[in-house]
């Protein structure tokens, strides 16, 4: 009976420290983290990342109409910052959505995050590399206009 237990558990040593090596997530580790408060410089990789998954987590490109017809991410809200109208669009949007903020190369975004801020927006990733970024990660993009009605 010794014999027997102790055989059981050299087994189920051997098979845990397989399962780790082996790099076998609990469920808890596949979860996404919630998407967390405050403004954040993250990288286009990790904006794809967080894209995959977290649908609720909104972009908004703030290029111009024809930067953003020439390529922009899938779904990607379009919101010119040179516009006259730029800050009265954020207003009409929700200040506690996520938000994934990128102008080209990470410039006008940086500047609009002021705007952000003032405006009491409480969770804004700025893709601090922008769309060109996007591309030299190779993500996805699509070619084509922004949906009208949206001002």
């Amino acid at each position: 009976m010794k014999k027997r237990s102790f055989t059981y558990w050299i087994l189920t040593a051997f098979a845990f420290a397989s399962s780790i090596q082996i790099g076998i997530a609990s469920p808890a580790e596949n979860e996404a983290k919630p998407l967390k408060a405050g403004y954040h410089e993250i990288k286009a990789k990790k904006a794809g990342l967080l894209l995959k998954n977290h649908k609720d987590l909104i972009v908004l490109d703030i290029r111009t109409e024809k930067e953003y017809v020439a390529g922009h991410i899938a779904k990607a809200k379009h919101v010119d910052f040179y516009e006259s109208d730029f800050k009265s669009r954020l207003e009409k949007l929700d200040r506690k959505t996520p938000y994934l903020v990128h102008c080209a190369s990470g410039g006008r975004s940086g500047r609009s995050l002021e705007i952000f801020r003032d405006l009491g927006f409480t969770r804004v990733y700025h893709m601090n590399d922008g769309f060109k970024g996007w591309m030299k990660e190779k993500l996805p993009s699509k070619k084509g206009k922004p949906e009208k009605n949206k001002k």
